[in-house]
């Protein structure tokens, strides 16, 4: 692998936070102006940038995390696979280390970081990037900022622990998702013992008109953030319902448990390098020492169908001679009792729609708490240059159903009759929906066998599905 000769760490606005030169001169004195120079030119004629491009005899290499830029650049032929997955271990790093990685927790920490990638790179060529390895030789403790143990959330948050010690409310069963956005013990910081555990799976559906899937499939995860005390071995089990041909587990329905439901069969499953699994075993139970820091256990890929958490219905209404109205209804389809949060659906009208206005309407559904307050059908933008759309409903209860109509009024010699669904753009949908994975799958146990210290551990276990790339297309 050729050596890398800057690493760059560059805001949104263009700030350069973090430099770093391994060569002795720089490849040119306004490296970071050349490379933002070359995205918004890319940008403004709506091209796609490349990970990897060469300009004036210079290779660049970025990746895009929380709205930074994060660069290398090399005169000499570089391996594009090698210097990406580079990337992304440093900005995991940071993230360990800084607790959350925003452009505020690279300034405060700056110190920090410049001493992590004193010991990461070498000469400009990588070295080790494990979290546990380099504690040992990093002495300047992190500075904490809003939303990584900072900041009035963390201090509600350790409010609420003192006052349940006070009042001996007991064990908590939840706490907030803020909570792990902390950065890891460095030195003689005194550790709190705790480790969270992430099942997240994104999807990638596309349904037709009807509502058919045509195409998807579920990508999932294991992600731990660990910080124990020590490395303790762990041993992590599924649900006895889980399928995985690869290693030989046949997944079945206990016949004692009316709410059990076979598992989607897991067709493709990797393991991080602390994964040790017995050959032979017949149950989806795995032992692992757990790193310091945040980590990705194991991925796995579904391709069985599921049925979509949220289903699309477009269709056209005339009205009047020279009028229009496009309609699309959204259903959430998952159970009443989760929400998904943050929908946005992102939709281009034709290039004839020249006047439109937006309406929107919601239905709670028939699950619905009658006292509860009316349910919010969100807000829509419609963009006149890009004929776009832009429709936000901030929460979406299991079994509600929310529509826009946009009211198009024709040009001359147009009629009704001879606009046609196919002639709309793609729908994008977004969403989270906390608490609920669709494949089946749930963490059973996760058992501390030895070196987890003298306090017992805290467990925080949280499920979340994504929506990845979740399109309705009417061609």
């Amino acid at each position: 692998m050729a050596t890398i000769q800057e690493f760059l760490v560059i805001s949104p606005r263009g700030d350069t936070l973090i430099t770093k030169n391994y060569v002795g001169t720089a490849v040119n004195r306004s490296t970071a102006d050349i490379f933002l120079r070359h995205l918004t030119k890319e940008k403004a004629e709506k091209r796609a940038v490349p990970p990897i491009f060469n300009l004036d005899g210079v290779n660049y290499c970025h990746l895009i995390q929380s709205h930074m830029y994060f660069v290398f650049t090399a005169t000499k032929n570089v391996q594009a696979a090698m210097l990406i997955e580079v990337l992304h271990r440093i900005s995991r790093l940071f993230k360990d280390y800084c607790g959350v990685l925003t452009e505020e927790s690279v300034r405060r920490n700056f110190l920090l970081l410049y001493e992590l990638i004193d010991e990461v790179f070498d000469r400009g060529f990588p070295q080790g990037m494990s979290t546990e390895l380099l504690k040992v030789y990093v002495y300047n403790e992190p500075v904490a900022v809003d939303g990584s143990g900072g900041g009035m959330s963390g201090r509600l948050d350790k409010l609420s622990n003192a006052l349940a010690d006070k009042v001996n409310l007991g064990e908590r069963k939840t706490m907030a998702s803020a909570a792990a956005n902390k950065p890891i013990a460095v030195g003689s910081e005194r550790r709190d013992n705790t480790i969270f555990v992430d099942l997240i799976e994104k999807l990638t559906l596309v349904s037709d008109r009807a509502g058919t899937v045509t195409h998807s499939y579920i990508n999932g995860s294991i992600v731990l953030k660990s910080f124990m005390t020590g490395s303790p071995e762990m041993r992590l089990g599924l649900n006895e319902e889980a399928s995985i041909a690869s290693l030989g587990v046949r997944g079945h329905v206990s016949s004692s448990s009316s709410e059990s439901r076979p598992a989607m069969p897991v067709d493709d499953i990797n393991f991080h390098e602390c994964v040790r699994w017995e050959e032979g075993c017949k149950v989806p139970h795995f032992t692992f020492f757990a790193p310091d820091g945040e980590f990705t256990l194991l991925t796995y890929r579904i391709s069985s169908r599921f049925r979509p958490p949220i289903t699309l219905q477009p269709f056209l209404e005339p009205q009047g001679p020279n009028g229009l109205d496009y309609v699309l209804r959204v259903r959430a389809e998952f159970p009443h009792e989760k929400t998904a949060t943050n929908v946005t659906l992102n939709f281009a009208l034709p290039a004839w729609a020249t006047s439109v206005s937006t309406e929107t309407a919601a239905s709670a559904g028939p699950h619905a708490d009658p006292k509860a307050p009316p349910l919010s059908a969100g807000r829509t933008e419609f963009d006149r240059k890009t004929q776009t759309v832009n429709w936000v409903v901030p929460k979406l209860p299991g079994g509600a159903e929310v529509l826009v109509r946009c009211k198009i009024v024709l040009g001359s010699g147009m009629v009704p009759t001879m606009c046609e669904l196919g002639e709309f753009g793609i729908v994008k949908v977004n969403f989270e929906l906390p608490m609920y994975v669709l494949s089946g799958l749930q963490i059973k146990f996760l058992e501390f066998l030895y070196g987890s210290g003298k306090s017992p551990p805290n467990k925080w276990i949280r499920y979340v599905t994504h929506a990845q790339s979740y399109v309705g297309r009417w061609t």
